[in-house]
């Protein structure tokens, strides 16, 4: 049997990243960045894309298409994040990606 894996990363008082075995939810209390407040995938369903702005780097999350992209229909999250929230959200990503692999 395999370890449930269990992951937080606050990324401010409002947004919070959660892995949970293999579901990624992200809850915002300020309802500015997340769909809805919440949005929720599998991991095997999640996409996330990234590209540099001049106030930062702008982070996409949502559901991943067949080409690697990120559809825009349904749940999503976008939000700038600064060159050191980017580390640790990365890292909280590839924690995500490696669950992929879980049976």
């Amino acid at each position: 049997m395999t370890e449930r894996v269990y992951l937080e990363y606050h990324l401010d008082e409002n947004v919070i990243f959660v892995l949970d075995h293999r579901t990624v939810e992200v809850f915002d209390a300020a309802v500015t960045v997340a769909s809805g407040g919440r949005c929720r995938w599998h991991v095997d369903h999640l996409g996330v894309d990234a590209k540099p702005t001049r106030r930062g780097t702008r982070v996409t999350v949502g559901l991943r298409t067949p080409d690697g992209s990120i559809h825009y229909n349904g749940d999503r999250v976008i939000l700038t994040v600064t060159d050191e929230q980017l580390t640790h959200l990365l890292a909280f990503f590839d924690r995500a990606k490696a669950a992929r692999a879980l049976s």
